[in-house]
C-alpha cells in the first residue's frame, strides 16, 4: 500500500457503459486499492449504466446541472470551483475534452491541483466550424492543463498536429484492462464447419458495423456457415437492426446489447472482427480479444495498426470494405498455423502492455500522485 494518501477528482460526461467511463472505473478501483480517495463528477445525469459499479465501491458521485447555451460553460467552471473548495483534491482528471478547459480554469483558481485531460479520439477536423470551436477550447485550457493523456501514439501525434501543441504537452498512455479476467482463456482450434464471429463495440458512428453486416451477407452468398454476435449498445442500434432485416440476416446476426461477461463471450468466438473507421482512438476490445487469444481480423486504421503491432497480432484489412473483411476471415480459416502465431504474439503483447496497473501508475505519475 502507498503511505501517501491522495484525493482525486474525476470528470466524466456520463456513466454510459463505454470506453471512458470504463477506464475511469478501472482507475478508481486501482487507486482505491492503494488507499486513495476518489470523487466522481458527471456532466450529464443519464445514462447511468455504470452507477452501480461506482456505488459498490463507495465512490461519491456528483451530477452537475449545467443547462444549455454558452452559460453552461460558466456554470461548469463555477460548480467545479465550489466542489474543489469542498473536496480539496490533490489531482483532477477530465475525460471530456474541450469542456476540460473550464474545469482546468476553475481548478487553477480554487486549489492549484495538478490537472490532466484524457484524449481518446482523433481531433474532428472534418467538422470544420465545430472543430474551430473545439480547438479554441483546447487552446484556452493550455495554460491550466499539466498534460493531455493520449490513449495511443496515433492519437497523440494527431493531437499535437491538429491542435498546434508542443510534444511536451502530451503523453501516450495505453488503455488498460483487467488481465486477470483473461488468464484462464486459451487459444483454441477453429471449427470451420460452423464459424462464430464477434465484435465488441458501442453501436456508434465511429465504428463500422455496416461493413461487417454486409460482410456476413458476402460470406453467406459463398455458402460459408457463419454467424455473428454484436456485443454493445448505442445510438445506431435502430439502423443496424433495420439493415439486418433488410439483408435477411436475422438468423445469422444476434445483438447481445451491453454485457459484463466479455472474457467468457470472447472465449466462445472463432474469430474476433473489429470493423472501425479512421477516427478510432484505441479499441480496448482489440486488447481484450488479444488477451483472450482469439484470432483477429481488423480494419487497417491507425489505432488498430498500432494496437495490433503492425499486423503481427491480428490480420489487417482495408477499411470500409465488406469484401476485404470477408477475404480476411477466409484467410484466417485457410491458414490456421499463421493465425496461431498471431494469437500467441497478441496474447504476449496484451499482457505486456495493456494492464490496468501500468495504466493507472502512468496516470498517477502525470497527476503527481505516485
Amino acid at each position: 500500500m502507498n503511505n501517501n494518501k491522495f484525493t482525486i477528482l474525476i470528470y466524466l460526461s456520463s456513466l454510459v457503459a463505454e470506453g471512458c467511463p470504463q477506464l475511469a472505473l478501472q482507475l478508481t478501483q486501482r487507486w482505491l486499492h492503494l488507499g486513495h480517495s476518489v470523487f466522481l463528477v458527471c456532466l450529464h445525469t443519464d445514462p447511468k449504466d455504470l452507477a452501480l459499479e461506482f456505488d459498490s465501491l463507495g465512490v461519491p458521485i456528483y451530477y452537475l446541472n449545467l443547462g444549455s447555451g454558452y452559460l453552461r460553460y460558466l456554470r461548469l467552471a463555477w460548480q467545479t470551483y465550489l466542489l474543489c473548495k469542498q473536496v480539496k483534491p490533490n489531482a483532477v482528471l477530465s475525460f471530456p475534452l474541450g469542456w476540460h478547459a473550464f474545469i482546468a480554469l476553475a481548478v487553477c483558481y480554487s486549489c492549484s491541483s495538478r490537472f490532466c485531460a484524457h484524449v481518446g479520439n482523433l481531433p474532428p477536423v472534418w467538422t470544420r466550424t465545430a472543430f474551430t470551436k473545439f480547438k479554441l477550447q483546447v487552446q484556452l485550457g493550455r495554460p491550466f492543463t499539466s498534460r493531455l493523456l493520449c490513449c495511443s501514439e496515433y492519437i497523440r501525434s494527431a493531437t499535437v498536429r491538429d491542435f498546434n501543441l508542443h510534444d511536451s504537452e502530451t503523453v501516450t498512455i495505453y488503455n488498460g484492462l483487467n488481465l486477470d479476467s483473461f488468464k484462464s482463456c486459451s487459444i483454441k482450434d477453429i471449427d470451420s464447419s460452423s464459424i462464430l464471429l464477434g465484435m465488441v463495440a458501442r453501436l456508434e458512428p465511429h465504428k463500422d458495423h455496416v461493413s461487417l453486416i454486409h460482410c456476413i451477407s458476402v460470406l453467406r452468398s459463398q455458402n460459408l456457415n457463419v454467424s455473428l454476435v454484436l456485443i454493445g449498445d448505442g445510438s445506431t442500434r435502430p439502423q443496424i437492426e433495420a439493415l439486418i432485416k433488410e439483408l435477411n440476416l436475422q438468423s445469422q446476426i444476434s445483438l447481445l446489447g451491453t454485457r459484463r461477461d466479455i472474457p467468457d463471450l470472447l472465449s466462445q468466438l472463432d474469430i474476433f472482427v473489429f470493423s472501425a473507421r479512421p477516427d478510432e482512438g484505441f479499441g480496448i476490445a482489440l486488447a481484450e480479444a488479444m488477451a483472450a487469444g482469439v484470432p483477429i481480423v481488423a480494419t487497417d486504421v491507425g489505432a488498430c495498426r498500432e494496437v495490433l503491432d503492425d499486423g503481427c497480432a491480428g490480420l489487417l484489412v482495408p477499411p470500409e470494405s465488406p469484401q476485404a473483411l470477408a477475404d480476411g476471415i477466409k484467410h484466417v480459416l485457410s491458414y490456421p498455423e499463421e493465425a496461431l502465431i498471431r494469437c500467441n504474439h497478441a496474447r504476449e503483447r496484451a499482457f505486456k502492455y495493456f494492464s490496468i496497473h501500468s495504466m493507472a501508475d502512468a496516470y498517477a505519475q502525470e497527476l503527481g500522485i505516485s
